[in-house]
């Protein structure tokens, strides 16, 4: 339209005067009375004749200007109405060269249709006439470009799927399999669509919950701050109400916090298992130590066919604190009699006793009286007795703890389960099963009565706060029972009890049915622990279990209190 106009407004400018008159011509047409008078006049005066006819001239020429302009017009329109159409067409179709081609014959077409109207001589009409022509070739060309590149790529797919059907011919080359893809394909596409729109909506209710619940929120802070203009004392006595609850319920939770992690930690770094578990399975260790230093002593007994025997011995021990620590970590709470086996695999993992015999040929070579030398060779027969002791740290360290019992068993190695008091204590060091009374000491009757009665319950387990058969003994329990049923009635005490109804002795004094007094072998004042007298730094004890021990040891040394006599009875 611009264009057209553009045209049109040179036309204009070219015979505007023209027009003009043309115009007042046709407007003096109207009436017969002022055509006589324009007759009149052009006789009186020949130059308004000239003028007249002149401006008649250029009325039809006019006239005739319109009309081609009218045409041109009509032939632009339809040659845009030409060029829409085709070009609704062409955008349905793919990029080819019909589309290049319809490009060059529109340009052509504008190109013919622009110099019908470029004779005038105007040199603006000619310079968009050329670069329509250049815009045009530049456009079909791009275009044969585009469409031989898409028909080139075209070929490559179908070779490409040619060639992949050749590799799997199920693909691609079944219709009904190709058909049931193409409905699966729209399938698809119609759920992405309702997953779409729902999306959409729920969008649209998220954004509209979102709005309503924002104007709340803005009504609700108008509010409170009407209050708070309103009351501001109360607002500050709130105030400080609500930071006074934060303060209590923050040191609260700190406590909280802090006493379970205690207790927690407390927990990790101590034996779980009871005291008597934990003595009574190290005492089941140092048996089998026993009974491998008895077997290496009699060794000459067991084997009496050598002539000499070599010994190659690591010591016998082990860490008391290291076996109930890894106990710890690997069983937890632990029994005695759960763990008789497992420690027998431990102590057949820490000592190996190999005996090895060989033979070696001696000769022996003497002197005579009369400074003659004589010899024999004799042969000698040797058995070596070797024992290699891994120590228990070996042992552990291939016994499979995870990453986790590692930890727990250093920590409990470093504190010594909070319980160092544990192996220097009743259930030590001097225990002897197979101890036995001197005979000269059962002439004593009451003696002989309260030994009678103690020894029905040897290798009786420790039951803290027992005090008969059928519930178990601890220390106190255990004499308590024995001298009620040996002629005395003390009922029941604890060893402290006891020691207030004795009469205090010293160690010389002591004889066979005396009772000894320990102290500090756990936190209570005086006595904390009894047992009775045998002789010969001997007693009869409620350890675990129930046994004979030497007082000569050194924690009994260390925590020795007392000697007492019972009373008449």
């Amino acid at each position: 339209m611009d264009d057209r106009k553009r045209k049109k407004s040179k036309f204009r400018t070219k015979s505007s005067m023209k027009e003009e008159f043309g115009k007042k011509l046709r407007h003096g047409r109207g009436s017969s009375t002022a055509s006589g008078q324009r007759n009149e006049a052009s006789a009186e005066d020949p130059e308004i004749t000239k003028k007249v006819l002149k401006g008649r001239a250029q009325s039809k020429e006019l006239l005739g200007v319109k009309a081609q302009m009218k045409a041109q017009e009509k032939a632009v329109s339809a040659q845009e109405a030409q060029r829409a159409a085709h070009r609704r067409n062409m955008g349905k179709s793919p990029i080819g060269s019909g589309r290049a081609a319809f490009i060059a014959a529109s340009t052509v077409s504008d190109v013919a249709g622009k110099s019908q109207y470029s004779d005038d001589g105007d040199n603006n009409i000619s310079e968009d006439i050329i670069n329509d022509a250049a815009h045009g070739s530049e456009e079909a060309a791009h275009m044969l470009k585009e469409s031989s590149y898409r028909q080139k790529l075209k070929r490559e797919h179908k070779e490409e799927k040619k060639h992949a059907n050749e590799q799997n011919p199920k693909d691609g080359s079944n219709p009904r399999s190709r058909a049931a893809q193409k409905k699966k394909v729209r399938k698809s596409y119609y759920d992405r669509e309702k997953e779409r729109q729902a999306a959409k909506g729920g969008i649209t209710r998220l954004e509209d919950l979102v709005n309503n619940l924002s104007e709340k929120i803005s009504d609700l802070a108008a509010a409170i701050a009407n209050f708070v203009r309103d009351n501001p004392k109360l607002i500050v006595a709130v105030i400080i109400v609500v930071l006074i609850i934060i303060m209590l319920s923050t040191m609260l939770s700190s406590c909280s916090l802090v006493m379970p992690a205690m207790t927690d930690g407390g927990a990790v770094s101590s034996y779980s298992a009871y005291d008597e578990d934990i003595t009574g399975v190290e005492k089941d260790y140092r048996k089998l130590e026993k009974e491998l230093s008895d077997t290496i002593e009699d060794t000459e007994t067991l084997y009496p066919d050598y002539d000499e025997y070599e010994y190659e011995l690591d010591e016998i021990g082990h860490d008391p604190f290291q076996l109930a620590a890894f106990l710890t970590a690997k069983y937890d709470d632990y029994k005695r009699k759960d763990m008789k086996d497992i420690i027998k695999e431990l102590f057949k993992k820490q000592y190996k006793l190999t005996y090895t015999s060989r033979e070696e040929t001696r000769t022996d070579t003497w002197v005579n009286d009369d400074g003659t030398t004589g010899s024999t060779t004799y042969t000698v027969s040797i058995l070596k007795v070797k024992l290699d002791n891994k120590g228990l740290d070996y042992v552990i360290e291939h016994s499979g703890l995870t990453d986790k019992q590692k930890d727990h068993y250093e920590l409990l190695m470093y504190t010594r389960g909070n319980k160092e008091y544990l192996f220097e204590d009743v259930y030590g060091d001097g225990d002897d099963e197979d101890y036995s009374i001197p005979g000269d000491a059962l002439t004593d009757q009451q003696f002989a009565a309260m030994i009678a009665e103690a020894e029905k319950y040897l290798g009786r387990e420790y039951v803290w706060g027992g005090s008969s058969p059928s519930t178990g003994f601890d220390c106190s329990g255990f004499v308590c029972w024995v001298i009620n049923h040996s002629g005395w009635h003390v009922g029941r005490t604890t060893a402290q009890g006891l020691r207030k109804i004795c009469t205090r002795i010293s160690s010389d004094e002591a004889k066979p049915g005396d009772l000894i007094f320990f102290q500090g072998t756990y936190d209570t004042p005086g006595a904390s622990h009894v047992g009775i007298y045998v002789g010969g730094g001997m007693m009869i004890h409620c350890g675990n279990p129930i046994s004979y021990t030497s007082v000569t040891t050194k924690y009994w040394r260390n925590h020795f209190l007392c000697y007492g006599r019972l009373p008449e009875h």
